[in-house]
Parts: C-alpha cells; sequence; structure tokens
C-alpha cells in the first residue's frame, strides 16, 4: 500500500513564502523515500490579493482539502506560529482524527486540542520529516 501525507498548515494569514517553503521541503525529502504527497497549496494562486477570501468559494476549498485528507494515509500538519489562529488547520487535524488518519504535527503546541488529536507532535520541520522517513524505512512503527 502507497503512503499518501497530507500537507495541513496556514495558507491564510502568512506569505505565499511561508505557505509553500516548508511544504516543497517535506514533498522533496518525503517523495525520496517513497511517499505521495497532498498539497492543498498546489495549483492555487497564492499571490493574488483575494486568495484567502474571494478568488475561490468555500466549497472550492473545504471539499478539495476534505477529499485530500480523505485519500490521505497520514496528515502532517504545521502549527509553528503564535500569531495566527490556525481556524483551517485545527479543522483538518479534527477532520483526519475522526476519520482514523494519524496526525503529526509540527512547531510544538500546547493547546490541549491539538496535542490531544496529534499521534505525534514535534518540535521542528525536520524532527518530523525524520520520523516519517523511519516509518517509510520501516524502522518504526
Amino acid at each position: 500500500m502507497s503512503k499518501i501525507i497530507y500537507l495541513a498548515g496556514a495558507i491564510d494569514c502568512v506569505s505565499p513564502t511561508f505557505a509553500t517553503s516548508w511544504r516543497q521541503t517535506a514533498t522533496s525529502r518525503l517523495t525520496a523515500v517513497g511517499y505521495s504527497i497532498l498539497d492543498p497549496t498546489a495549483g492555487k494562486d497564492l499571490t493574488h490579493p483575494d486568495v484567502n477570501t474571494t478568488l475561490y468559494t468555500p466549497a472550492q476549498i473545504v471539499e478539495t482539502d476534505k477529499a485530500m485528507i480523505e485519500s490521505a494515509n497520514i496528515i502532517l500538519a504545521e502549527i509553528s506560529r503564535l500569531d495566527i489562529p490556525y481556524v483551517g488547520t485545527s479543522m483538518e487535524i479534527l477532520y483526519a482524527w475522526e476519520r482514523g488518519i494519524p496526525v503529526m504535527v509540527w512547531g510544538g503546541t500546547k493547546s490541549y486540542w491539538i496535542r490531544y488529536h496529534a499521534k505525534h507532535v514535534f518540535e521542528g520541520l525536520h524532527e518530523a520529516i525524520e520520523y516519517l522517513e523511519y516509518l517509510a524505512e520501516g524502522v518504526i512503527e
């Protein structure tokens, strides 16, 4: 069975570079060990001034993201900043958890809700990726 990872994390309230750079790093490293990646930023014009308000309909964003989450075996979620609310990311985490999809969070968190719904919480992206690399190699379960 192929392993598919959905990359949840901030898109609203952050720069396009922030939203995409960690996803590009994760994609590069994780595809190298056999994962397929589902990236909610792919194909979107994140530089458009209305990208997070009216460029897309709520249904276009939410239904597409839900379908990707349902196709995933693992969720890798970025929760690294204290200055943004992570509303969509929190909903993606809960949505995945309710479907029995393991959630790996990076960025650390003090949130009871995030820690409860996450299988693992990592301080940084590289620790999370390293764990997933070991998982892919069968070093850990």
